[in-house]
């Protein structure tokens, strides 16, 4: 799938990968630093890193705080994702400041800061647009009663859907959340589609995990595993009213992700 790699049957989101990989060229360049005179600044390489985590993620909670309010603790789910790359950097920048000072040693560090953020920021625009086609209306899911749940009746209207299973630990976590977003009065349609698991298998989680049914529906064949293209779980797609599907997100997902998925969907012309 693109903007994936696939490990097994989980997903690893392709920017997150970029973000280790510009986290890494910062780590090698204050080493290379490090072993020509500079020896302060692979010293506080960890600690400008760590900053800079800390402020991106500062950053982005702050950008989307109406999403997190409803649920603080979430704001220590990092591996949902959720980082302002600029917020980042600018944290880090400024850690590198009050431990070097205004030294030669300060100039070097930032200059290795500066080039791992362009590559970031280089990668992400090499990445190209990835297009999604059209959501496969044709075919029909069943409910955990056994009856026919035609995809056809989301026609027409923005809507979201997520596939799962009851082994996949981050569908496990994020489950709850989707079911109650999906409760709220006036919110976009839901569909829970688990993938590849038999009726008294899915009933007796969400038994278990007091989630109602009625936003549930099983696939036992994988049908929309196959029609997207998932090679793992769990994915979200958010569907805009013409049937297009604008946004793949690809692993566990966050309120605020989740908001932002659906504004796009109800937005796009």
């Amino acid at each position: 799938m693109d903007g994936a790699v696939a490990i097994g049957p989980l997903l690893l989101a392709v920017d997150r990968g970029l973000a280790v990989l510009c986290i890494v060229a910062f780590l090698g360049l204050t080493t290379l630093a490090g072993r020509f005179r500079f020896a302060r600044v692979p010293a506080v390489a960890t600690s400008a890193i760590a900053a800079g985590l800390v402020t991106a993620r500062i950053g982005y909670v702050a950008a989307h705080w109406p999403s997190y309010a409803d649920a603080p603790s979430s704001i220590l789910a990092v591996w949902q994702g959720g980082f302002a790359p600029l917020a980042g950097l600018g944290g880090a920048a400024a850690m590198l400041a009050i431990r070097l000072g205004r030294t030669k040693a300060l100039a070097i560090g930032w200059g290795a800061l500066a080039v791992a953020g362009g590559l970031w920021f280089s990668l992400q625009a090499l990445i190209p647009p990835v297009t999604y086609g059209p959501f496969p209306y044709h075919l029909t899911l069943t409910r955990p009663t056994g009856a026919p749940l035609p995809l056809d009746r989301f026609r027409g209207r923005p809507f979201v859907v997520n596939l799962w299973a009851t082994w996949c630990g981050p569908c496990r976590r994020e489950l709850p959340m989707l079911d109650a977003v999906a409760s709220r009065s006036g919110e976009v349609p839901f569909l829970l589609a688990d993938q590849g698991e038999a009726p008294v298998i899915v009933t007796g989680f969400l038994n278990r995990e007091g989630i109602g049914a009625g936003k549930v529906a099983l696939d036992p064949d994988r049908q929309l595993s196959r029609a997207l293209k998932v090679a793992g779980y769990p994915v979200t797609a958010f569907v805009a009213a013409d049937g297009t599907i604008v946004q793949l997100q690809l692993g566990e997902l966050s309120r605020a992700a989740l908001a932002d998925g659906i504004d796009l969907a109800r937005k796009h012309r």
